[in-house]
């Protein structure tokens, strides 16, 4: 492109430097409808001030919700303002943060639109639910556990107590040397490792497992303290939760779909990121998502 004569507009002066101009407007997208506030001259829609809502739980038929709702798209459009008016988009470091918020603003919009495409019907969270119910099993468990990463500790740990040595007293002397040493309450067996769920529905009462349990999480030398019947709560109490959770499923399967369909290259000596791990170290550790730990 060439340029010729003296250019003061900055959109024409980017054009002949082949540099675009940062888009330093504090509203953007083109958003139409009625007005809900004016600042600084500057009309904001009615449709921002929802989304804020929206985003905030607020409930704009409310007075005092609707206010926070408002003070808070204010400010925001004041601090728009303000960065505009500072030349704070001239720093590249600010631009890449203002971009990284916009693309994860798009991002948790984009799966909300994908995840609407696919409406869930009450049969459906009804089937899930009864899904899940029996994933849970029948049954609770108070227990506690030392969790070992190697089979030689484990198994000095079994040996005392196969001696006569009380559990809590094992458990007293070993926890420091443990991976993890914790007492659980309410645990089900969906949230447990499959062999500990096998191990523990067979166990009664005060009873301590005479080998120690491999799962992919170590060895664990467990103590049952006690078997509670599992009463789940009510459809109508979870079917809010369950239509939640196939949401989430769904917004999840769709992105793994567009990342199986793109095409994603890395410069040369990057490294791209390691797959994602079945459970991470802190899950690990912790050995039961859900349950409570004392």
């Amino acid at each position: 492109m060439r340029c010729t004569g003296w250019i003061m507009a900055a959109a024409l002066l980017a054009g002949c430097t082949g540099k675009t101009a940062p888009d330093t407007r504090p509203l953007q997208n083109d958003v139409q409808g009625p007005i809900a506030v004016t600042v600084n001259g500057l009309a904001v829609p009615q449709a921002l001030l929802e989304a804020v809502a929206r985003a905030r739980g607020l409930d704009l038929t409310q007075p005092d919700q609707r206010g926070q709702a408002l003070n808070l798209l204010t400010d925001y459009v004041l601090l728009a303002q303000s960065a505009r008016e500072n030349g704070f988009f001239s720093d590249s470091s600010f631009r890449a943060a203002v971009e990284a918020a916009r693309l994860q603003a798009v991002g948790n919009a984009t799966l909300e639109r994908l995840q609407q495409q696919a409406p869930i019907t009450d049969a459906v969270v009804r089937a899930e639910y009864d899904s899940e119910v029996g994933r849970a099993g029948k049954f609770e468990y108070d227990f506690s556990q030392l969790l070992f990463d190697n089979a030689g500790d484990a198994a000095k740990a079994e040996a005392e107590i196969a001696g006569g040595k009380p559990f809590s007293a094992v458990y007293e002397e070993w926890r420091a040397h443990a991976r993890q040493a914790k007492v659980f309450t309410r645990a089900r067996q969906d949230q447990l490792p499959e062999e500990l769920a096998a191990a523990l529905a067979g166990m009664k009462n005060g009873e301590t497992t005479r080998t120690a349990l491999k799962t992919q999480y170590g060895w664990h030398v467990v103590h049952l303290d006690i078997v509670n019947p599992f009463a789940p709560p009510p459809f109508e109490q979870m079917k809010d939760a369950v239509r939640r959770t196939l949401l989430l499923d769904i917004g999840r399967e769709r992105l793994r779909k567009l990342k199986e369909q793109a095409k994603i290259e890395y410069p040369p000596g990057a490294a791209p990121p390691a797959a994602a791990k079945a459970a991470s170290d802190d899950e690990a550790a912790k050995v039961i998502g859900g349950a409570k730990g004392g």
